[in-house]
């Protein structure tokens, strides 16, 4: 969400007409949502008004805030990623499932994404899937996003669509998204 895809879906949810408010802390996982955990990859919002805010550090937001505040109808989630070294699976799901019940009781709709094709680390994509479809059962529509990306056999770090060929990708992932939300 830091990046490229983060401010394409944001931009194509807008051109769609709904309001948006967008956050994004890089290496998060769901519990930092809750912590406050400092991020030193990258942060970006956009919030309600339009009005950016991007800089390489700063506490998460807490999701108990964020949800007071704006007072969502729906909450796009894209956290999967980020649990490819997350300790063990329960305390993944874990980590998830109380993200999902916050949203729940908040009365908000919740909208999933999984991980996308990343080379450097596809032969864990599938698991991070059951990851996620474990823990958010039926109370979350899910995109599979490695439907809709495919990433190459070179350039770029193998997980980010940063560099020039991942843009477009990036791009088209965010549009896709934001279809499949829209439906």
């Amino acid at each position: 969400m830091v990046g490229p895809f983060g401010w394409n879906l944001d931009e194509a949810l807008r051109n769609q007409g709904h309001q948006v408010a967008t956050y994004g802390s890089c290496g998060s996982v769901a519990g930092w949502w809750y912590s406050g955990k400092k991020t030193t990859c990258g942060f970006y919002s956009k919030d309600l008004s339009g009005k950016v805010t991007q800089v390489n550090s700063q506490e998460t937001p807490l999701i108990e805030n964020l949800m007071k505040i704006i007072k969502p109808d729906s909450v796009i989630v894209e956290l999967a990623s980020n649990y490819v070294n997350f300790g063990n699976e329960e305390s993944a799901i874990k980590d998830m499932k109380r993200l999902v019940k916050s949203i729940k009781d908040s009365g908000a709709s919740c909208f999933w994404m999984t991980a996308p094709d990343m080379r450097l680390y596809r032969n864990s994509i599938s698991r991070l899937d059951r990851l996620v479809y474990e823990a958010v059962g039926d109370d979350c529509r899910v995109f599979n996003s490695s439907e809709v990306t495919s990433y190459p056999a070179s350039g770029g770090d193998g997980v980010h669509y940063w560099f020039k060929e991942g843009l477009p990708m990036a791009r088209n992932w965010a549009t896709e998204a934001a279809r499949s939300f829209q439906n």
